[in-house]
């Protein structure tokens, strides 16, 4: 006795009768010519200013750029400069600034002040893409990744 097997295909159809609500609005990254204007994006947002190779962001204000961190590249050579308000500290008498340079390896880092000067300071490599530079007085700076 030959036994019958009977297949039968249903196909679902999803019908959407009203599109839901806006989701929120996304970070972006803007750029142009020269330092962003004030009032130039959002909270979140980033901007490359093409003529000098600078990277600025998040935007910490819808006010303003103050605050924002930059970084450049020159010579292959990353540049990451920082104010005074970015340094944390102290902890059992440390100062401290982390520097996510997503460089994939243990960098050479030369550091200087804002004036100028080269300083000795500790290093810590947290990861291939993040160091910690440790300070004895807090200080604004630069410090050239390699």
């Amino acid at each position: 006795m030959a036994e019958s097997v009977v297949v039968k295909e249903q196909i679902n159809k999803v019908i959407v009768s009203s599109p839901g609500p806006q989701g929120p609005r996304g970070r972006t990254i803007l750029n142009g010519s020269g330092e962003p204007a004030a009032n130039f994006g959002l909270t979140g947002d980033f901007y490359f200013d093409t003529t000098s190779a600078v990277f600025h962001g998040p935007k910490l204000s819808d006010l303003t750029w103050s605050g924002a961190g930059r970084i450049f590249l020159t010579n292959n050579t990353l540049a990451y400069d920082w104010e005074l308000a970015q340094v944390t500290g102290p902890v059992l008498g440390i100062y401290s600034v982390a520097i996510v340079h997503g460089l994939g390896f243990s960098p050479n880092v030369t550091v200087k002040s804002s004036a100028g000067d080269i300083l000795e300071t500790g290093i810590d490599y947290n990861s291939l893409n993040q160091i910690t530079l440790t300070m004895a007085q807090p200080f604004s700076g630069t410090a050239y990744l390699s």
